[in-house]
């Protein structure tokens, strides 16, 4: 996706936010957390915290808009799996099958945890790929970013009050 296409995205994505509030949140986690139109959700949390909206609520409403948004890539992972492999050298998404196999749902917890504003979803396609398990990976997703989410709302609430 060229620049500014993605710069109109991210207008249009804010927008939702601003008229729609908490409730344009689940469906712009969802957008952010696919490999389609990665960006790191967190950048809109200031502003629904100022709003009033319940932290609490921010945390969760986003955990389970970017799980949903995984799932995705999951599925363009298992489904495309020999596709990918053709399409993108086949030695280093088997090197990343093989480090998801190693370090399983521990390593995929740590690098969704990260506390960075970054977009890490893109890496969810590698479960899809080394077949891990759907439930597993969808508690795995769905804590990491409850904890990744909660930090995050944490520290701007705190900062927020200091202003």
């Amino acid at each position: 996706m060229g620049e500014s296409k993605m710069t109109d995205v991210i207008i249009f994505l804010a927008d939702m936010i601003s008229q729609w509030g908490i409730f344009g949140l689940l469906p712009v986690s969802i957008i952010g957390s696919t490999i389609f139109v990665p960006f790191a959700v967190e950048f809109f949390f200031p502003a629904l915290l100022t709003s009033g909206v319940d932290p609490y609520l921010i945390v969760i409403t986003a955990a389970i808009g970017s799980t949903l948004g995984t799932f995705v890539n999951y599925w363009l992972g298992h489904a495309g799996s020999k596709y990918i492999k053709r399409k993108v050298d086949g030695e280093r998404v088997e090197k990343a099958t093989n480090l998801m196999n190693r370090y399983g749902w521990f390593g995929l917890l740590f690098i969704i945890t990260i506390p960075l504003p970054i977009p890490v979803d893109g890496v969810t396609i590698i479960p899809g790929i080394a077949r891990m398990n759907f439930l597993w990976f969808s508690v795995v997703v769905f804590f990491g970013k409850l904890l990744k989410y909660a930090f995050f709302v944490g520290l701007l609430n705190g900062l927020l009050l200091l202003i």
